[in-house]
């Protein structure tokens, strides 16, 4: 206890001590400079001015150098830059939609030079619905009626008309999940059942079936509907497993083709 008191001392002490010195230091500085008639204070100002006239100069010449509005000018250029690169990706995104339809609808012109119908384009998502169906852009009034085959580019049957309005109408697509459809795979005759994309159907061992077979469907006048897209030739089994499927994705389609 008697040292922590005599410790608290000895610090109170030290610092008066320097309260004291600088004090007495600040005291002198002002004698000695009223002693030399305030030649101390003008060496000061003397030294003082050319530190800040140097310090003026710089400014002014980094000014000058237009260091600053190069560096806006540029960070303006950039932005410009992105801005027209941005547009060019649009327009060439832009660009590949219409050739991709320019693509589609020549398919289409081949269609029509050997089959009677017309060209209808999708107006709803061909993956959003969960009953597989979707919308087209033509009803009764352009004489489409219940039962009329939609085609694909490529000629392969992906639905049928279930409903006709007068200027729109609803497919079923042949491969929604549950829908069946007699077809025929190299004279062999079976029943396709649709999974929602891709079908799936049995034959007898023995039948030669080789993948990207043509599916065709009698009801249809003999079109394709799909080709194989793998079989299933497992010994254990009492049939081989057919599966087939479309030569292109539904959802990459824009235009059909509807045909009686």
């Amino acid at each position: 206890m008697a040292n922590g008191f005599r410790n608290s001392a000895q610090s109170s002490r030290a610092g008066r001590r320097k309260l004291f010195l600088a004090t007495l230091i600040a005291l002198v500085i002002v004698l000695a400079n009223l002693a030399s008639g305030g030649m101390l204070s003008a060496a000061a100002r003397d030294v003082a001015t050319p530190l800040w006239n140097l310090g003026g100069n710089i400014r002014s010449s980094v000014s000058k150098s237009g260091f600053f509005s190069s560096r806006a000018s540029l960070v303006a250029q950039v932005a410009a830059l992105q801005n027209e690169l941005q547009q060019e990706q649009l327009q060439a995104a832009a660009f590949d939609v219409v050739q991709a339809e320019n693509t589609s609808l020549t398919q289409l012109i081949h269609l029509a030079q050997t089959s009677p119908g017309l060209a209808a384009q999708i107006t709803s998502s061909l993956v959003s619905s969960p009953y597989g169906t979707f919308s087209i852009d033509a009803g009764s009034a352009d004489g489409i009626t219940m039962g009329s085959l939609v085609l694909m580019q490529q000629g392969f049957v992906i639905g049928v008309i279930t409903q006709a309005q007068e200027h729109q109408s609803l497919v079923q697509e042949l491969f929604a999940p549950g829908v069946q459809t007699q077809v025929s795979i190299d004279g062999a005759a079976a029943t396709a059942m649709g999974q929602g994309g891709e079908a799936e159907l049995e034959v007898p061992h023995g039948i030669t079936i080789s993948e990207n077979d043509p599916v065709t469907a009698p009801a249809f006048h003999g079109r394709p509907i799909g080709i194989v897209q793998h079989v299933d030739s497992n010994p254990a089994n009492a049939q081989s497993a057919v599966y087939i499927a479309l030569p292109a994705s539904l959802a990459s389609l824009q235009y059909v083709y509807v045909t009686p």
